[in-house]
């Protein structure tokens, strides 16, 4: 009876300890995305965008998803974005939100994990969304750049790709 209570507490600390590890790679939830989603502008309010940032927060160390998640967003906005990087329209970076320098860029999107954020300013205001579907899509990259296309173009482009 008490070798079976070690065992069901062994395995409770290491449920416990994986879930610890890995809670910081799994972005937040589903729900987060559909209720933060009508932060961004529409395509009615599009005319008065100055500028978009769109930041891959990561931590000082990174799962295999992690670094993947950023490394495509990366890839889609140099493909596809070149003019409006060149402009400073578009920002892109991994921003290391651990990191003590970066901290009014964390606390500015609120970020609680790694996360790949859109900012979006007009002359009145900003608004961010955290891109939780683009974890979703890691494994065909042609459907996340699809996906992460379809929200910058009508922000960027106005809708014409």
């Amino acid at each position: 009876m008490k070798q079976n209570h070690l065992k069901i507490t062994g395995a409770l600390i290491l449920c416990a300890l994986f879930l610890t590890l890995f809670a910081g790679c799994t972005g937040t939830s589903l729900d987060n995305e559909s209720s933060v989603k009508n932060e961004v502008p529409n395509d009615a309010a599009l005319p008065d965008i100055t500028k978009v940032e769109l930041y891959h927060f990561h931590g000082n160390q990174q799962c295999y998803s992690c670094v993947l998640l950023g490394d495509l967003a990366e890839k889609v906005v140099k493909k596809n974005y070149p003019d409006e990087l060149a402009s400073g329209k578009l920002v892109f970076g991994h921003i290391n939100a651990e990191d003590p320098a970066n901290r009014y860029l964390a606390q500015k999107y609120e970020v609680v994990s790694s996360s790949l954020m859109i900012g979006v300013y007009t002359k009145d205001s900003f608004t961010k969304q955290d891109l939780v579907g683009l974890w979703y899509r890691l494994g065909n990259e042609e459907e996340y750049s699809d996906y992460l296309t379809g929200i910058l173009d009508p922000i960027l482009k106005g809708g014409q790709s």
